[in-house]
């Protein structure tokens, strides 16, 4: 007797139930997975490694006739840069020093007015003592005919007239007073005047040597040698070396879970996963990239598309990872921040008090000038 041959339907059945039983393990597994790790993190590959791109500009107009840095070099903070032809303000700041002494001998000159002044009025005072004497003794006796009457005027227009000059001496005097003004010579608003005019020169002769404003490198170097730059011409830019961070930018659906302060972990395609960054979000901007475009969209048409749009976060990166795997503006990232605290706040409650970057690269020093200024004044006073 033959065996009877196996239904297709069984075994379409069986292949079914075991396909089934495949997709059901590999949805639970998946469902594992999220649960217990994927929906406490929020990941995009739309990242980009960004920092400061400090533009150097000259503070003064002027020749170019040396530069010390080129595009790629790394410059130290405080670093010669530029250096522009300083002949036109050393002439001015000479000139500043020299009107200085004549400034000092005007301004004693107005002290030494009143002086004189005084004297002056002191010299009147005594003169119409005198001429009111004449008066009234002309005046006791003009009656009698012992004086004629014409000397009797004279002396009544004399007394009149000292009366009046001492009155415009005083004035006079008010006038020296007040050009002289109630501070000491040294302190004089003449003086302090053409101090400041002095400090001005000496601050556009120090600013014809442009200093690197941090330690980074140097990039888009445009100025050569006898160019003529001005105030509003870039001449080259430095990025900084330590401060970058990433701007990953999360489809507004994925921002609803993330803080500020909540850690997140970057990888670049330049060094790959192998190297990982630690950090934490910054801050989430404002609005979308498309509003800050120069052209903002425009959505009140009839023909609307919907489209999901995205905001900046702003990710740190660990500074001593960046030491040894230094990082280049604009290159690509990958972002997972951990969501797991929900207690952070969403944007920054307090504002930031403290300056995020400093530089001491653009103090002027004027101990020295000062010290110069003070020789000269010294000097003309004797």
């Amino acid at each position: 007797m033959t065996a009877t041959p196996e239904p297709a339907n069984g075994k379409r059945n069986r292949m079914l139930l075991l396909i089934t039983g495949l997709l059901l393990l590999v949805g639970l597994i998946w469902f594992c997975l999220w649960f217990f790790h994927f929906r406490y993190y929020e990941w995009t590959d739309d990242a980009y490694a960004n920092g400061n791109l400090i533009h150097i500009n000259s503070p003064v107009s002027g020749s170019v006739i040396a530069f010390y840095a080129d595009d790629t070099d790394l410059v130290m903070e405080g670093q010669k840069l530029v250096q522009l032809d300083t002949t036109e303000y050393q002439a001015l700041y000479d000139k500043e020093l020299a009107s200085l002494a004549r400034v000092v001998l005007d301004v004693r000159q107005l002290y030494d007015r009143v002086h004189v002044a005084r004297q002056t009025v002191r010299t009147q005072r005594i003169e119409t003592q005198k001429a009111r004497y004449d008066y009234r003794q002309r005046l006791a006796i003009v009656k009698t005919g012992a004086v004629a009457k014409e000397d009797f005027i004279h002396a009544r227009d004399a007394y009149r007239s000292s009366i009046a000059n001492l009155k415009q001496a005083k004035y006079a005097l008010q006038v020296a007073l007040d050009a002289r003004g109630h501070t000491p010579i040294r302190k004089h608003p003449l003086i302090e005047e053409q101090k400041g005019n002095i400090r001005a020169a000496y601050y556009k002769l120090k600013h014809c040597t442009i200093l690197a404003p941090a330690t980074g490198y140097v990039v888009k170097r445009t100025t050569d040698v006898g160019q003529w730059v001005n105030p509003t011409t870039n001449m080259l830019a430095v990025v900084p070396k330590n401060y970058v961070w990433v701007d990953a930018n999360y489809k507004e659906t994925q921002v609803t879970n993330i803080r500020v302060g909540q850690p997140a972990v970057v990888t670049f395609d330049i060094y790959g996963s192998k190297v990982k960054y630690k950090g934490r979000v910054l801050g989430i901007a404002s609005g979308t990239g498309s509003v800050f475009s120069i052209i903002p969209p425009q959505n009140a048409t009839g023909n609307w598309i919907k489209i999901v749009q995205r905001l900046p976060v702003r990710i740190s990166l660990d500074p001593e990872v960046l030491k040894k795997f230094p990082i280049r503006l604009g290159i690509s990232a990958e972002v997972q921040v951990d969501i797991t605290n929900q207690e952070l706040p969403v944007l920054k409650r307090a504002p930031t008090m403290e300056p995020v970057a400093t530089t001491t690269a653009y103090n002027i020093h004027l101990e020295e000038v000062d010290a110069l200024m003070d020789q000269i004044v010294d000097a003309s006073l004797q």
